[in-house]
């Protein structure tokens, strides 16, 4: 196995592989460090490679501020059930980490492959990361059977509210981002002030739909009762997962139940689209009433799934006899975390 730089002509053999790949995701696609090098950031594009068969590789993110680690989000990218070619792939990549961060001062590497269990040995000497760039736990719901099935899975009061909103005429449609994000982003920025969440800017999600909607992996979705804008969302389809990335609604005429009409539809346009499974994107660890997450976790759970518990971010530190002093930094100024 070798490891060499990706180029564009390769971009069909990547895609292909990471939506294979369920313990990676649209963070390790294409379009999605199109996006991220439009908004500044440095992307170095690797593959393993058995003769011409591209077997992994990573997509790794830099920020280039001081103390920033290499990000590989939804990543490494290895063929995790092949425990040798894994190893022998992993020991490439953190080759080729540490001399990036010889070049560039990058004191660590952060992993977050989406494995549910422990993190394998021959990942490297990694500890747990003091931020994750993933939520976890999420709330995965599978969405591969009829809608009968879907409401069956939800909770009682799930399935009335799906049906009220139905009922009271609650209007869910996707939108393209010309036509609807403006709309979306003044309901979006309410909802951060109200949930006491730092939003990101009109721009961030200008750029996110410019490249990655024409493709049809980014969805804008508006739930529209009696012409009021209630409750919207960004979704993201790639490779078998769906995953609900930004929300919003309205305080105003709850009784419509609009969000419930917003997730049903997405839910059901993630499955025409092939889609397995949707993932909520976070949810509150059992018992954590405290929690960030908890003030939305109940809305969550009411349309049934699985809790999934993954590895979280697992940093790998190229000046060990640092690592406790930039762990203390990265947790204490915030430079851990990166919006990827």
């Amino acid at each position: 196995m070798i490891i060499r730089d990706l180029s564009l002509s390769n971009k069909p053999a990547w895609e292909s592989l990471v939506k294979a790949t369920p313990e990676s995701g649209f963070m390790q696609s294409w379009d999605w460090a199109d996006f991220k090098a439009a908004q500044g950031q440095s992307v170095a594009r690797l593959g393993l490679f058995e003769g011409e068969e591209l077997r992994g590789g990573a997509l790794v993110y830099s920020v280039g501020s001081p103390l920033a680690p290499l990000l590989l989000p939804h990543g490494p990218v290895l063929p995790w059930a092949d425990a040798a070619a894994a190893a022998e792939g992993a020991e490439l990549l953190r080759g080729r980490l540490a001399e990036m961060s010889a070049r560039t001062g990058a004191p660590l590497a952060r992993f977050e492959p989406l494995l549910e269990g422990g993190v394998p040995p021959f990942l490297g000497k990694v500890s747990r990361a003091p931020l994750d760039l993933v939520p976890t736990p999420t709330l995965l719901t599978g969405i591969s059977g009829g809608d009968d099935e879907l409401l069956g899975a939800m909770t009682q009061k799930g399935r009335y509210n799906v049906r009220l909103a139905e009922r009271k005429g609650v209007e869910t449609r996707q939108v393209p981002a010309a036509e609807g994000l403006k709309d979306f982003y003044e309901l979006f920025e309410l909802t951060s002030y109200r949930q006491n969440f730092d939003g990101e800017p009109l721009s961030f999600f200008e750029g996110l739909l410019g490249a990655l909607e024409p493709a049809g992996t980014a969805r804008l979705y508006l739930s529209v009762y009696q012409g009021m804008l209630l409750a919207g969302a960004v979704a993201l389809f790639y490779g078998g997962r769906a995953t609900y990335l930004y929300g919003a609604s309205s305080p105003f005429v709850r009784s419509a139940m609009a969000p419930y009409s917003l997730h049903w539809r997405v839910m059901r346009d993630a499955r025409a689209a092939g889609c397995k499974v949707y993932d909520f994107y976070g949810i509150a660890p059992e018992g954590a009433a405290d929690h960030a997450y908890s003030k939305f976790t109940g809305f969550k759970l009411r349309f049934g799934g699985r809790r999934s518990l993954t590895c979280g971010a697992q940093d790998l530190y190229f000046y060990p006899q640092l690592a406790a002093l930039l762990r203390d930094a990265l947790t204490g100024s915030g430079k851990g975390a990166c919006n990827v």
